[in-house]
């Protein structure tokens, strides 16, 4: 009569997978938009390869390759990546840095004080340290036109 006991765990495929189907529809997470919710980071490289955007903790929200990347060579690109990812997000954490000075600072705490416990034990670079390493990075790396 063709009943079979495990035709209750048939589901049906597709050419590519499983068809969809509705009743997984409750287990779906819905995206967020991230992008209006944080702020974003960005920094791009002096010769305009590549460009890296971070969220306020540092991880990277987007990467952006110019055409002119088809020239470099694959570890090249690679390592100018993760520079211009790191420059990213020593941005967004110098963000930080500013963010909870101003919240610590409005319930009176000690600018000197503050700075150092962001420094030395939150190991949050200031702006000011963030754009000198900025500065030092373009320099040594593209020319001293770029720092």
């Amino acid at each position: 009569d063709g009943y079979d006991d495990l035709s209750a765990l048939d589901h049906p495929y597709s050419d590519n997978g499983f068809d969809h189907d509705p009743g997984l529809d409750a287990f779906d997470v819905p995206d967020e938009d991230d992008e209006l919710q944080a702020p974003l980071f960005t920094v791009t490289n002096p010769p305009g390869t590549v460009t890296v955007t971070a969220y306020p903790d540092g991880r990277v929200q987007q990467i952006e390759l110019s055409p002119k990347v088809i020239g470099m060579a694959e570890a090249e690109l690679a390592d100018e990546i993760c520079v211009i990812a790191d420059l990213a997000a020593q941005d967004a954490r110098s963000a930080q840095y500013t963010f909870m000075l101003a919240g610590m600072r409005e319930h009176g705490h000690d600018d000197i004080a503050t700075r150092d416990f962001l420094t030395r034990d939150l190991d949050l670079p200031s702006p000011e340290q963030a754009n000198e390493v900025r500065a030092q990075v373009f320099s040594t790396r593209y020319g001293a036109d770029h720092g």
